[in-house]
């Protein structure tokens, strides 16, 4: 199965975190890992909070 983003990688997010629903608008974050039943990403933010993100809410870092 193919992987979007690897773990390391640096991504902005743009959508609603799953673990208390906030919103995020182009906040750089790095992925932690994927869950392979959900397939969404964790992400850990420059605070050192995480959230689950949807890979659709995940733009590439450039």
């Amino acid at each position: 199965m193919f992987n979007e983003f690897k773990n390391g990688d640096k991504v902005f997010v743009e959508g609603i975190g799953k673990n208390n629903g906030k919103v995020y608008k182009n906040v750089p974050a790095k992925i932690i890992e994927r869950d392979p039943y959900f397939k969404d990403y964790l992400v850990r933010f420059k605070n050192g909070t995480e959230d689950w993100i949807l890979p659709r809410n995940l733009n590439t870092f450039e």
